[in-house]
C-alpha cells in the first residue's frame, strides 16, 4: 500500500511545488452527510485506499466514515490524486475535487475544506466565472484577475479556518468536474502572472457587466481608495463593450407592498412602517445610484445603493435589481426601476472584456483598461 501511495505522489508533483489555498466547499449549504465516490485507485484516507463509495456523517461535533474503511473523530482527512473524488449528497450538487479534503462537524453539520494548488483552483474558478465568455483574450484577462484577487483576499475567512469560500462572496469554485478547455488554456498561458500597482498586488475586483461605466470602489464599499479602481468608460458612448451581455438592459416593477416586506426584512424600516415611495438621493461618479430614500408614512430612510442591491437580491432574487445603475419611475402603488448591467460594477467588466477581445484587444490591454495604472508581473 505504501508503495502505491509513493507512486501516486510521484505522479502528482504539482502539490508540493505550488502555493496551496484552502477553500470551504458547499459553503452556502448546511448538511449532515456527504457521499464520496472513488475510482478505487486515487483516494486515500490517511494511508488507506478508499475503494468505491463512502459516506461521511456529522454526529454532533464529530464525524464518522462508513465505507470499506471505518474512521471517525474530530476530523477525517482524505487526499484525492489523479482524476479526484466525487462528492454529492441530499441537496448538494455532485462535484469533483482533488487535493486534501478535511471533514469536520459542528452541531451536526459538516464542514469540508479543500486544500489544493493555486493554479488547480484557478482552472476551476475561471471555468465558472468565465463560463459565458468565448474569447481567448477575455478568458486570459479573467485568469490574471482571478489569480490576483485570490492572493489579495487569501484572508477572507482566515478566522473561520480557511482562505476562501466557493461562492460568489469570494469566487465561484464548483470543483474540477467541468473544466473548460478555454479556462485551462487561460490559466496555463498566464501561469504566475499577477496584476500589480506600484509594487504591490492589486485588489482585482471584477463583475459581470458594468452597464457603460465601471464604478468607483469607494462609492460601493467603505474601503480605502484605490487609484486603479475608478470609474472607467466602457467603450464608445451609447454602445459600451459590455452591451453584448444577455439582459444588458433590464426593467423591474416593485409594488410598495413588496418593498415593505423587503425593507422590513432588511431592517431598513420597522414592523409598523409601510413603504410609500422610493427615490435616488445621491449619485456616484459613474452615474450609478449611491444612496436611496425609502418613504414611509412617518419618515424617510436613507439606504446605501449597494445595500439596497444586496438586500433586494437576497430576498427577491438577483434578477430583480441587477445593479445599482438604474433610474426610478414612480407609479400609484409601485415603482419601476430601469437599469443596465449586472453586478457591483467595480474593476473588470467581464462582458466588457469579451467585447474588447472581439475587437482585437489583448488581455494585457483589457486589464490596463479596467485597472488603469497597473502592470502585469510574472
Amino acid at each position: 500500500m505504501k508503495i502505491l501511495l509513493l507512486i501516486l505522489l510521484a505522479a502528482a508533483p504539482a502539490f508540493p511545488q505550488e502555493k496551496p489555498i484552502e477553500v470551504r466547499l458547499y459553503s452556502l449549504h448546511k448538511f449532515p452527510a456527504v457521499e464520496l465516490e472513488s475510482d478505487g485507485v486515487s483516494v486515500f484516507v490517511g494511508e488507506r485506499l478508499l475503494k468505491g463509495r463512502g459516506r461521511i456523517t456529522a454526529r454532533g461535533n464529530l464525524v464518522a466514515l462508513d465505507s470499506d474503511i471505518k474512521a471517525g473523530g474530530a476530523r477525517i482527512e482524505a487526499t484525492a490524486y489523479g482524476k479526484g473524488v466525487w462528492l454529492s449528497g441530499k441537496g448538494l450538487p455532485r462535484r469533483l475535487y482533488r487535493g486534501k479534503l478535511t471533514f469536520s462537524a459542528r452541531n451536526g453539520k459538516l464542514k469540508i475544506i479543500n486544500s489544493l494548488p493555486l493554479e488547480t483552483y484557478l482552472s476551476g474558478v475561471v471555468s465558472a466565472e468565465a463560463s459565458d465568455l468565448s474569447q481567448r483574450e477575455a478568458c486570459r484577462a479573467q485568469a490574471v484577475a482571478a489569480r490576483t484577487y485570490t492572493l489579495t483576499h487569501m484572508y477572507n475567512h482566515i478566522k473561520e479556518g480557511y482562505n476562501m469560500c466557493d461562492s460568489s462572496h469570494c469566487q465561484l469554485y464548483p470543483g474540477l468536474g467541468e473544466i473548460q478547455p478555454k479556462a485551462q488554456e487561460a490559466a496555463d498561458s498566464t501561469r504566475g502572472e499577477l496584476l500589480y500597482y506600484r509594487g504591490a498586488p492589486a485588489d482585482a475586483f471584477y463583475h459581470s457587466a458594468c452597464g457603460g461605466h465601471t464604478a468607483v470602489m469607494t462609492d460601493v464599499w467603505p474601503f480605502e481608495h484605490r487609484k486603479y479602481l475608478v470609474s472607467v468608460r466602457d467603450g464608445p458612448a451609447g454602445k459600451p463593450y459590455c452591451s453584448i451581455a444577455p439582459g444588458f438592459y433590464w426593467k423591474t416593477q416593485i409594488y410598495y407592498s413588496g418593498l415593505t416586506r423587503i425593507a422590513r426584512g432588511a431592517g431598513w424600516i420597522s414592523s409598523g412602517e409601510e413603504a410609500t415611495g422610493l427615490r435616488i438621493s445621491a449619485w456616484g461618479a459613474s452615474g450609478r445610484a449611491a444612496k436611496l430614500e425609502i418613504y414611509t408614512q412617518v419618515r424617510r430612510v436613507t439606504v446605501p445603493a449597494t445595500e439596497f442591491y444586496h438586500g433586494v437580491g437576497r430576498r427577491a432574487g438577483w434578477q430583480a435589481v441587477r445593479s445599482s445603475f438604474f433610474k426610478i419611475y414612480s407609479g400609484k402603488d409601485h415603482v419601476i426601476l430601469e437599469g443596465a448591467g449586472s453586478g457591483h460594477g467595480v474593476g473588470m467588466c467581464q462582458w466588457g472584456a469579451e467585447g474588447m477581445a472581439r475587437k482585437g484587444f489583448s488581455y494585457r490591454a483589457i486589464l490596463q483598461h479596467y485597472y488603469p495604472g497597473t502592470e502585469i508581473i510574472k
